[in-house]
């Protein structure tokens, strides 16, 4: 009954079309992909353009740039954790002047507080 018999159909191989979609990704090539690495945070290339302005005659061994910017580091991690910790029980998401202000109390000991609470205030003055 059938006017097409099995002898008729002929098996045409079709080459797969290229998908764009990011589901057919073979998860073998998922896994080798490159991961980024991220870059540390230093602050030499601003350690050096304050000594050029401030003192343009002074020279800096490799050595003596690595501990500046190890201490500034570690300085901006303290800030970073006091301020996160200030922030958290303030519950707010916005810093602000009081933050600030509460974190260079608790980061910094003695009369150096007190130079960079002032300095602080005239620089938001400005």
């Amino acid at each position: 009954m059938d006017s097409f018999s099995e002898e008729t159909y002929v098996k045409i191989e079709d080459e797969p079309i290229p998908s764009t979609s990011t589901n057919d990704i073979n998860p073998v090539q998922k896994n080798r992909k490159r991961k980024q690495r991220r870059e540390e945070l230093s602050f030499k290339p601003y350690i050096l353009r304050v000594r050029k302005i401030k003192t343009p005659n002074l020279q800096l061994s490799s050595n003596a740039l690595e501990d500046l910017d190890n201490l500034i580091s570690d300085v901006y991690q303290m800030y970073c954790s006091e301020l996160k910790r200030l922030t958290s029980l303030a519950k707010k998401k916005t810093l602000s002047t009081k933050e600030v202000e509460t974190a260079t109390k608790l980061c910094i000991p003695g009369i150096r507080k007190d130079n960079a609470m002032n300095f602080g205030r005239e620089c938001l003055n400005f």
